[in-house]
């Protein structure tokens, strides 16, 4: 089959699936942002960018994996999915434990801190929480233990090693002949790829890499040279296998600058990208997190900074090769359970009210 009959059936088959009730990405949580960031799609390669303590590994996961998931469980006629979680500076039980803490909150509204759903203030946490992560929440857990496998892979040979063997067990590798001269000029057939198929097209796999600045050091290659290669591999896996790529990236320490503070140029940006440039190159998708108050910035797009405080954040769109870029919303962020939610807009005096008055209760409780 030529690469243009792939395409129109591609096409074909995108129209047939929303038309028998399908979909085709599994939609963002942020509504009024929707036209800027749909969500995740699959054979897209996103990175998430933000300066120290921003929160961009909450958000990358909260949108990324926290979303994904819920959204399989609630729709398994629609999508799948499969999770390989790279993390590089915490164990993976940490990442549990946030995951527990996120999904008390978010289905049963009992909101309580990792710190102490760990009593690690020697406050004994309340048996009843043990009992809803043990019998209302059982499903939930075993579902997050099903589809997201912790990987012990800290090099980029690695990660590719790992996805690609999973790719190709859960799929056909198409292949094609192609001719090829050898070092003596003889021409010789060889079989190359061509296409590939999944066995289950609505499976999104997604890689999870958090954070490329940690990631492990190929042989005989330096920092950038290692980030570069990770980024190449993702671009391959994205382009062959239509894996998802979602890699948590830096800021340089530039960005939280005097000058940087001085020139007003504190939101993230490619150029400010750690380590390496040449992911926000590779990406379809770079997403920016702003913490206005980690600036210590009193306002900021018409918020009151000093009520709001480390609770808000301003998600970016910073490039988008399928669509628009520059597009800013103000959320929430909850940084006790990892939930965001859409701000009200700035004018909405009533709706804003409500906000201060439930931050005031809960900072009262902490």
């Amino acid at each position: 089959m030529s690469i243009i009959d792939r395409t129109l059936n591609f096409i074909k088959e995108r129209k047939a699936k929303i038309r028998n009730g399908g979909i085709n990405s599994i939609q963002s949580p942020f509504i009024r942002f929707l036209d800027d960031f749909l969500g995740v799609e699959q054979q897209k390669y996103y990175v998430v960018t933000g300066s120290t303590k921003a929160a961009k590994t909450q958000l990358a996961t909260y949108l990324f994996i926290y979303n994904t998931l819920l959204y399989c469980m609630k729709n398994p006629d629609k999508a799948r999915c499969k999770i390989f979680y790279y993390p590089m500076e915490e164990a993976p039980e940490d990442v549990v434990l946030r995951f527990e803490s996120f999904i008390l909150n978010e289905i049963l509204k009992t909101r309580i801190s990792v710190k102490d759903l760990t009593s690690t203030c020697n406050k004994e946490v309340d048996q009843s929480i043990i009992d809803k992560l043990e019998n209302d929440l059982k499903p939930y857990l075993d579902f997050f233990n099903e589809h997201v496998e912790f990987s012990t892979s800290r090099n980029p040979t690695g990660v590719w090693n790992e996805v690609k063997r999973y790719c190709e067990e859960h799929g056909k590798v198409h292949k094609k002949k192609q001719k090829i001269k050898d070092d003596d000029g003889n021409t010789h057939e060889v079989d190359v790829f061509d296409y590939y198929e999944k066995n289950d097209p609505d499976e999104y796999v997604i890689v999870f890499f958090d954070h490329l600045s940690l990631v492990q050091l190929e042989r005989g290659m330096t920092l950038k040279q290692s980030a570069d290669k990770l980024s190449e591999y993702f671009v391959v896996l994205r382009n062959r296998y239509k894996v998802i790529p979602v890699l948590v990236q830096q800021q340089t320490a530039e960005m939280e600058s005097l000058d940087a503070f001085k020139e007003k140029k504190l939101r993230p940006t490619a150029q400010g990208l750690a380590d390496t440039k040449y992911s926000g190159r590779d990406c379809n998708v770079l997403l920016g997190i702003f913490s206005p108050f980690r600036h210590e910035l009193p306002e900021y797009k018409g918020y009151d900074i000093t009520r709001l405080r480390d609770n808000c954040r301003f998600l970016e769109v910073i490039l988008n090769r399928g669509g628009s870029a520059g597009g800013q919303i103000g959320l929430f962020f909850d940084g006790a359970t990892c939930n965001f939610a859409e701000l009200p807009k700035s004018t909405d005096a009533t709706n804003m009210g409500r906000l201060y008055a439930y931050l005031d209760k809960i900072r009262k409780q902490n």
